[in-house]
């Protein structure tokens, strides 16, 4: 079987269905006062993640059957959908060049590339990127395209099982991010071992995301039913423990080779837990488990980075953005536990954070805090999750910032939220009234306010900074966006 029957062909255009307005959602959507949700699609098969090209048209990932594409109403609705692409092998990872004539997406075990028009929604002229990716338990494979360096394409793979020992070596391939030229990919694609080494020993970070100043940051799922073993007894801490962890792994362009704990480091969340010993919320912990009971405590502190901020355990965070232009927070999809008795997560939030001069973001609270952010859009009844509620995945601005788009996997659906000046508690019915929703700002638009290095400057609904800082001009790179370089 050649390489081109194992992965499919793509198909062009197949089906376009048209959508009067907004579509009422399986679930109730609760939101946060000052942010409205709406039901954007149903009925798609496991959406996953999802980004918008530079026409302003919105890419699904629908995993086990393809690419699936959608035309906006001026209000932000469905006007239409249409299947870009028919390739059962995909699952998560989607992303597009900075001119957005080349898609990217990725199975457990390939990264591909396209030629893509966005007029006509066709694609052409496949290549392998990567190959030589897969494992067990986490197939997984994120990718992000760096804005600083639009020629780097980061791929990240997670561990083939909940605690895969062999990742503390580098040469394991697993549980990394790793960065790649995709502009000079050989005709073969890259082996996923010839990539930089960006950062290894993170178990699962499906969520990635790059900052003004072009520093990456990821969300890394933790593990499952760990133990401590002290003085010979062992303890069950896995209720409330470990954290999930937002990492800050540095400039795309770096060759790092940092080490971030996973599989013997983990952050602590409820100290209590641990009923002989003391611990405070962010210190590293290990399970202390013969044959490994070498990697300790004192071990992690010496050989691992530590994470920047904490996110409640087994919430799974699956994907995260920085807020456009005006919006210093970051947003983090929690697709919710399956390993805690009552179940946790199922969510939408906000990190708050701020920007120095250079652009780098930081969050408002630090690794020892257990409300460093803040709920979006929730459910109704957590305890009744996971069969009777939504579970966020993927996340997307639209070009102009106005509105946050999310997929729920279990559910087979996409959301819109929107900023407002209300409270708003919940969406259960369609509605067919046009509305227009803008993000609220700290600064305003146009010249009253300076963009920094590799912001956003200018585009179509584009309504933040449009002046650089002194140094930098704002260059036009599509209809949608111009940045400052």
């Amino acid at each position: 079987m050649t390489l081109t029957q194992a992965i499919g062909l793509v198909a062009l255009l197949a089906v376009n269905r048209a959508f009067a307005a907004w579509v009422t959602p399986r679930w109730t959507l609760n939101t946060a006062s000052g942010w409205q949700a709406h039901g954007f699609a149903s009925n798609l098969t496991t959406p996953r993640h999802l980004t918008f090209d530079n026409a302003g048209n919105l890419l699904v990932v629908e995993s086990g059957k393809g690419v699936t594409a959608f035309k906006l109403n001026p209000d932000g609705s469905a006007a239409s959908q249409s299947t870009l692409l028919s390739l059962t092998s995909l699952n998560t990872g989607i992303a597009l060049s900075a001119d957005g004539t080349t898609l990217f997406a990725s199975s457990s075990n390939y990264t591909w590339s396209w030629t893509y028009n966005a007029a006509t929604f066709t694609l052409s002229n496949q290549k392998v990127i990567v190959r030589g990716m897969d494992n067990a338990d986490h197939v997984s494979r994120t990718l992000l395209r760096s804005t600083k360096y639009p020629d780097l394409l980061l791929v990240s793979r997670g561990s083939n099982d909940n605690l895969d020992y062999d990742t503390v070596n580098i040469s394991s391939g697993r549980s990394q991010i790793r960065v790649f030229n995709w502009t000079a990919a050989p005709s073969a694609g890259y082996d996923y071992l010839d990539g930089r080494v960006l950062a290894y020993g993170v178990r699962n970070e499906v969520g990635l995301a790059e900052d003004r100043s072009g520093v990456v940051w990821g969300v890394e799922n933790s593990a499952d039913n760990l133990v401590r073993v002290n003085g010979g007894v062992t303890t069950d801490i896995h209720q409330d423990n470990p954290a999930e962890k937002l990492h800050k792994f540095g400039d795309a362009l770096q060759t790092s080779n940092k080490f971030y704990g996973y599989p013997f480091c983990f952050s602590v969340w409820n100290p209590s837990l641990f009923t002989s010993e003391t611990f405070k919320v962010g210190d590293w912990f290990s399970q202390q488990q013969s044959p490994y009971a070498s990697y300790n405590d004192a071990w992690c502190n010496s050989n691992a980075i530590k994470p920047i901020l904490l996110l409640k355990d087994h919430t799974a965070p699956l994907d995260s953005k920085f807020g456009p232009a005006g919006d210093n927070n970051f947003y983090v999809s929690l697709h919710g536990s399956w390993n805690r008795n009552p179940p946790t997560g199922y969510r939408v939030v906000v990190v708050p954070g701020g920007v120095d001069s250079a652009g780098t973001w930081a969050p408002s609270a630090g690794i020892t805090s257990t409300t460093g952010y803040q709920d979006v859009l929730f459910n109704t009844a957590e305890t009744a999750c996971p069969g009777s509620c939504f579970r966020p995945v993927g996340l997307a601005f639209n070009p102009s910032g106005s509105m946050l788009y999310v997929t729920s996997d279990s559910t087979g659906e996409v959301f819109a939220l929107t900023k407002s000046g209300s409270t708003s508690t919940s969406t259960t019915t369609t509605t067919t009234t046009t509305t227009t929703s803008t993000t609220s700002s700290t600064t305003s638009g146009g010249g009253g306010c300076i963009a920094p290095h590799w912001a956003q400057c200018g585009g179509k609904g584009y309504t933040g900074c449009t002046t650089c800082a002194a140094g930098y001009t704002c260059t036009y790179s599509n209809d949608w966006y111009s940045q400052c370089l």
